[in-house]
């Protein structure tokens, strides 16, 4: 959280309510423990509806009932969509897509073995350099995966060619040697490209949320630029938004 020393962060962007049944916490038990935490901005991104623990097409189409504060909290309504395909298309219905992409302010897109078999690099590649193309995608979230190896170079020069971010995922770097390693080489990338990145719990209980010192240890280990890490600057994060806005034809 913002106790420690070094990197300061304002936003967790992919976080998980009760809605996805693997979850545990209610959208309010998350609003407050960022309030107390220093988490000004919670992006509230359950799964799609290919995984089988989504909630039902329902949750998206109503999200529009819930405030955008609560307890102080900036609450951005949003998905963590799953990559279907390599041609980049993702599980969201087609027929309710104005619904969707109407009501949604954060759209995370993420690779997982239930919806995505894995297969070749160039597979992986193909399938995240055509979900850029969707202008309402965010973030490409937690790429690390050995099953899903990508072109990090390419796909890095890509998401800072279209404005996009590609997340740390926290959980992930928890994980091991693995993980770590392979963000050390996306992250790579990322700097040689400008590519900007944002670092996300991805949690499934409240009192995870902003528990982002194992990926800032790394982030410093390395020496990564400050200025490319969007959440760790108020000034950044919402100059991403504005930029978001105006991709997508938003007027706020």
């Amino acid at each position: 959280m913002n106790k420690e020393t070094g990197m300061c962060f304002i936003a967790d962007m992919h976080t998980h309510t009760l809605a996805s049944t693997h979850a545990y916490s209610t959208i309010t038990e998350n609003a407050v423990w960022c309030s107390k935490n220093g988490i000004k901005y919670l992006g509230m991104t359950d799964h799609g509806i290919a995984m089988q623990d989504s909630p039902d097409t329902w949750h998206f189409e109503n999200l529009r009932i819930l405030p955008d504060h609560l307890e102080g909290v900036r609450v951005f309504k949003g998905i963590e969509a799953d990559i279907m395909n390599t041609a980049g298309d993702v599980d969201i219905p087609r027929e309710l897509e104005h619904i969707y992409y109407g009501i949604l302010e954060w759209v995370n897109v993420s690779m997982h073995v239930q919806t995505f078999r894995p297969s070749s690099k160039a597979d992986h590649t193909k399938a995240y350099l055509n979900v850029l193309k969707n202008k309402f995608v965010d973030v490409i979230s937690h790429s690390e995966s050995p099953k899903f190896d990508y072109d990090f170079d390419e796909v890095a020069k890509a998401c800072a060619e279209f404005g996009r971010l590609i997340e740390v995922n926290v959980c992930r770097v928890e994980r091991g040697a693995v993980q770590t390693e392979r963000y050390k080489r996306i992250l790579e990338c990322c700097e040689k490209h400008g590519t900007r990145i944002i670092v996300n719990s991805d949690a499934h209980f409240y009192t995870h949320i902003g528990a982002f010192e194992p990926a800032k240890k790394l982030l410093e280990e390395i020496g990564f630029p400050e200025k490319l890490v969007i959440n760790a600057s108020e000034a950044r994060f919402l100059g991403y938004i504005k930029e978001r806005n105006e991709r997508i034809g938003r007027n706020v």
